[in-house]
């Protein structure tokens, strides 16, 4: 016979999934799959909410013998929330990547004047940095990116759950999650590499022929000329692109392993992922 539905068991669950929510929603705001510009409020929430039944039983039993108060309660919320912004910060790193090649790459051959609102992170971007950011997107979801997040994001909770307040930083950690900011623009330059050597050879070439003949107007013919051994060198260097993608994808599985290491009571410093 099913044990009957009371006001405590009720409680007990909205109180699990409420707070599941804090460190779902903080990854959302940094990931440009979930960003506001992208997924309405309401969706969101729904979407926050449904990913969050998977650990409402666990939870259950986590704070169950954790005595209430407003205080603890503050805490926990601020506490969840820099665990989720954390996960969403180093999860969107590849987004960012691909979306900076675009940039470097029409940088280079003059069109980021031509710069327009991404409407996934509602920042400015140029026409190839809003096209590679959208075609990650996919890929990320197309390669199961998106079952690889949920991994960790589940995972996270037996790393740092709700009712719990170490593990604890490590004193190193600090910089190395701010060096994620050197891996971005590293392997943005070196994936942009083939494409912006390709038009600094245009370019050069482009300077040999004004300095010999002085009468044509070398301005004039340097973006288009630059535009379009950039699409030539992207249609072939596409394969090796996707490759990097997938090792970018794939990259999110390192996530927990490498954050044991920061949060870890014995870690160390780790390679970051």
């Amino acid at each position: 016979m099913q044990a009957p539905v009371t006001y405590e068991v009720v409680q007990s669950f909205l109180a699990a999934l409420a707070l599941t929510q804090p460190r779902i929603l903080a990854m959302f705001i940094v990931l440009p799959v979930f960003n506001s510009h992208l997924v309405p409020g309401m969706v969101r929430f729904a979407i926050a909410a449904a990913l969050g039944l998977v650990m409402v039983p666990v939870l259950q039993l986590q704070i169950a013998a954790v005595n209430w108060n407003a205080a603890w309660l503050v805490a926990v919320i601020f506490k969840e929330a820099f665990i989720g912004f954390v996960i969403g910060y180093l999860a969107a790193i590849p987004f960012w990547i691909f979306e900076a090649v675009g940039f470097l790459v029409d940088n280079q051959r003059g069109a980021s004047i031509a710069s327009t609102l991404n409407p996934l992170t509602g920042n400015d971007s140029s026409p190839l940095g809003l096209m590679f950011n959208q075609a990650f997107i996919v890929f990320f979801l197309l390669t199961g990116g998106f079952s690889l997040l949920l991994g960790t994001l589940y995972d996270s909770f037996a790393l740092w759950n709700v009712a719990q307040w170490l593990p604890v930083l490590q004193p190193d950690s600090t910089a190395v999650f701010l060096g994620q900011l050197d891996k971005l623009v590293r392997l943005a330059v070196l994936f942009a590499a083939p494409v912006l050597v390709a038009m600094f050879l245009a370019e050069v070439g482009l300077a040999l022929v004004s300095r010999f003949a002085p009468q044509l107007q070398v301005f004039f013919m340097a973006m288009p000329i630059k535009s379009a051994l950039a699409m030539l060198v992207l249609m072939l260097y596409a394969s090796a692109l996707f490759d990097h993608a997938a090792g970018q994808v794939q990259t999110l599985g390192g996530i927990l392993p490498w954050l044991r290491e920061q949060w870890g009571p014995w870690g160390s410093v780790g390679v970051a992922p």
